[in-house]
Formats: structure tokens, sequence, C-alpha cells
């Protein structure tokens, strides 16, 4: 008796951290696309200056100028910020599922008396 209510409130716990780990990653996605925060920075580099005194005959250096205007630094970090964090909501929402319904399959046992 004492065993099958131990299953049963280890059961609710367990569902209680699973919702826990879906809903917290949830809430958090929404808040990082409506703006009101921003996605963890994990992705950093350091901001390059635009070399001003580029000569007729450096390719190179003008191609670096032209690719830093097309495609900031910036866009590139928090693309990768971004979807760092999707990957980790991801993980977090699918193991809070798994652990919501081994929580659910403990409630669930068949309690004899």
């Amino acid at each position: 008796m004492a065993l099958q209510k131990l299953n049963i409130i280890i059961g609710y716990i367990l569902l209680l951290a699973g919702l826990l780990l879906i809903v917290v990653p949830f809430y958090q996605t929404y808040a990082i696309f409506t703006g009101k925060s921003l996605p963890p920075q994990i992705f950093e580099t350091q901001k390059i200056q635009e070399n001003k005194n580029v000569g007729a005959f450096d390719v190179q250096k003008q191609m670096e100028n032209v690719f830093m205007k097309i495609l900031p630094l910036d866009l590139i970090n928090n693309t990768l910020n971004l979807g760092a964090w999707m990957i980790l909501a991801w993980v977090l929402m699918l193991g809070g599922g798994k652990i919501a319904s081994i929580g659910i399959s403990l409630i669930k046992l068949p309690h004899y008396e």
C-alpha cells in the first residue's frame, strides 16, 4: 500500500516536472520571437572594421568590404544563436514529454488493495 502511494506521488512529481520542461522553453521561445527577450548568446564574433583605404588592386579587401555590407556579422550571430536556442528548446520539450509520460504511467499503475 505504501509503495503504491509512493508511486503515485513520484508519478505526479514527474508529471509536473515534465510539464515544466515543456512550458518554460515554450514561453521563453514565445518571448524571444515577440522581442521581449534575446536568445542566449552562445556565438559571438569580433567586430571587423571596414577597410577605408583600399587600393584599386587589393581585390581581397574589396571583397571583404562588400561581404560585410551584404551579410553583417550581427545577422550571422543572431541566426546561429536563435538556431542553437531552438535546438535546445526542442530537446528540453522532448525530454519533458518523456518525463511526463513516465509520470503518467506511474500514476496509472494498477492499484491492488
